[in-house]
């Protein structure tokens, strides 16, 4: 089975040699990112199968419905939203892995039954659904809000459910 990693920002960005065998897949806003903060970053791709694409409309509302079920879509950068859309856009062609050390992309992507593998980082061993608590008045919602719309205080992220990954 081929092998398809998809590279978050993190696995370019920290200068540690990628020993990746197979296809890589790279967001385009990715490559613009890593292109302004240092363009000799890529060249340690050169003479590799390296696609720097866009995710398709559909993954993407995928990742979205995830990300909002489990409350991490205030989390993720809409790059972020882009690595895992990839992921699932490529999903059919063979063994998927996503490279990146940010843990709400391991979230969601565990929950998408997506693979994912750090770079400096261990990695996530639990997966959340986040909630939202009042500080003031203490009630609970599923979803952010800007302030409680109770009794107007800050909401605080707080974990809802914990499972084993």
């Amino acid at each position: 089975m081929k092998k398809i990693y998809i590279l978050d920002s993190s696995a370019i960005l920290s200068g540690k040699p990628l020993y990746l065998e197979g296809k890589i897949v790279i967001p385009e806003s990715i490559e613009r990112e890593v292109v302004k903060e240092d363009p000799k970053l890529l060249q340690i791709f050169l003479g590799r199968d390296v696609r720097y694409e866009k995710p398709s409309k559909k993954s993407l509302d995928e990742v979205n419905r995830v990300a909002e079920d489990l409350g991490e879509k205030e989390r993720l950068s809409d790059v972020d939203k882009e690595i895992i859309a990839l992921a699932l856009d490529h999903r059919e062609e063979g063994d998927v892995c996503i490279i990146t050390d940010d843990y709400s992309i391991q979230n969601v992507s565990s929950f998408l039954g997506l693979s994912y593998r750090g770079i400096s980082e261990k990695g996530i061993s639990e997966r959340f659904k986040w909630g939202y608590r009042c500080e003031g008045c203490k009630k609970f919602f599923k979803r952010p809000y800007s302030s409680c719309p109770v009794c107007g205080s800050k909401l605080k992220p707080v974990v809802r459910k914990r499972t084993r990954v």
